[in-house]
């Protein structure tokens, strides 16, 4: 197993809004369907993480976006369904960064590790994630859309933390012991989310990230070899 000190922390993932490819200047960027849509669910986020829910209208956001409101409401023709497909767009967006970036590992413990670093990366220390996560969570206790939205965006992290962790762990740890070790993971990553605007410590932040994660590997080590 590594030390502590040698978990990932310096992947710099970050969502980033997609460019629109400079012309030659005679009048404006041409923006294919796929751009527009993109622009629109990028800017619905910025636009939640800024202004929260309720103030985040259309009209803001298609400014936002820099498309019109007619084109706006062809992609997404109500409030709720182009948030809906927002947030689906910022949890696949986040998989797909943990699914491509974690590279095989020696040993079960080192992958463990080095996934722990690249979650870290994704949903504490970037800061346009926790931003969105904790308006998110803050919102949905006030809205009946956004809590069940916001229960299906928990779900579906749970379903892929889990493959995640069964994918380095191997198909024969039991489903109890992943089932715990994804509660407790996302309970510390939801938590430390939360503190993280607020840490001026970072490095302290960190290190108390990387003794739970010290922990967790142990009590999953001890469930592997339990079962």
């Amino acid at each position: 197993m590594r030390d502590q000190g040698k978990f990932i922390t310096g992947r710099g993932v970050s969502m980033s809004t997609p460019t629109v490819e400079a012309n030659d200047g005679v009048g404006p960027p041409e923006v294919t369907p796929g751009d527009a849509r993109q622009r629109i669910l990028d800017a619905t986020v910025e636009c939640f993480r800024a202004h929260g829910y309720e103030k985040s209208s259309m009209r803001l956001i298609a400014n936002t976006a820099k498309v019109s409101q007619t084109l706006l409401h062809y992609h997404f023709e109500t409030k709720e369904k182009l948030f809906e497909a927002a947030i689906n767009d910022v949890a696949t967006k986040l998989f797909a960064t943990a699914a491509t970036q974690l590279m095989p590992a020696d040993s079960v413990g080192d992958g463990l590790a080095d996934a722990a670093g690249l979650l870290y990366t994704l949903f504490i220390d970037n800061i346009d994630t926790v931003t969105f996560v904790v308006e998110f969570g803050a919102a949905a206790n006030h809205n009946e859309f956004l809590r069940t939205a916001y229960l299906e965006f928990r779900d579906t992290q749970r379903r892929q933390f889990a493959m995640l962790l069964r994918s380095i762990a191997g198909d024969a740890a039991p489903e109890h012991v992943i089932d715990e070790s994804v509660r407790l993971m996302e309970v510390v990553l939801l938590g430390m989310s939360m503190q993280r605007p607020f840490a001026s410590d970072r490095d302290r932040l960190r290190g108390d990230f990387d003794s739970f994660v010290l922990m967790l590997i142990t009590r999953l080590f001890e469930g592997l070899a339990s079962g």
